[in-house]
């Protein structure tokens, strides 16, 4: 995957380093940065524990291989799971969700890394709190469901829909899709859950 995504490169250098980088654990994958679902699933094909590394079927599951929709609609998905804690006594699902947040936005307030159109247009219907990354998926979700009644200025600021909406978000939140994903497939329950668990297996 890796030589096919890059033109030919190795995730462990030249020929004559390449055994001893195996040896050493001494890999590059800075080549797919731009790809960073790709390059998560790289990284696991390549730990060296073999029971850590994904399976075919994992494999094929991954996000590397969505599409701009299924991207947008698997954190649509789980935004409304999220929101389904709300009618929970028990918080510990929010509270550790939003632990993920530092790592998924990769900065300390998202709102920073949207533009002032946006903003003023979130601004008009409720207020988010830009460390909350259950509030990004609120956004997200809200402006996915409603983009054809955004105005005609904002939705070309954020791209057509699918494709362009989708590259607004991963360009400002590149890891936002693996982290969340993540937070879920490690929860047992939720990722078996019906609007969930496409994601997560093939058939």
């Amino acid at each position: 995957m890796y030589y096919t995504l890059t033109g030919g490169e190795h995730p462990f250098g030249a020929r004559m380093q390449r055994d001893s980088n195996v040896v050493a654990r001494k890999f590059d994958l800075s080549a797919l940065d731009q790809f960073p679902e790709a390059q998560a699933l790289i990284r696991a094909c390549i730990d060296d524990d073999p029971s850590k590394r994904p399976s075919t079927k994992e494999i094929l599951a991954h996000p590397m291989w969505w599409d701009a929709e299924k991207k947008i609609q698997f954190l649509i998905d789980a935004s409304d799971r999220v929101e389904l804690e709300d009618r929970m006594s028990d918080r510990t699902m929010l509270r550790e969700f939003e632990s993920c947040a530092t790592k998924a936005i990769a900065c300390a307030d998202w709102t920073v890394k949207l533009d002032k159109e946006l903003l003023e247009n979130l601004g008009r219907y409720r207020e988010y709190d830009g460390s909350s990354l259950r509030d990004l998926l609120r956004v997200i979700r809200n402006k996915a469901n409603h983009y054809r009644e955004l105005p005609p200025r904002l939705q070309r600021k954020l791209g057509s829909y699918p494709d362009g909406f989708w590259n607004y978000v991963s360009t400002r939140f590149p890891y936002l899709l693996l982290h969340v994903r993540a937070f879920f497939i490690t929860r047992t329950p939720s990722a078996n859950e019906a609007t969930l668990v496409k994601y997560f297996t093939t058939v």
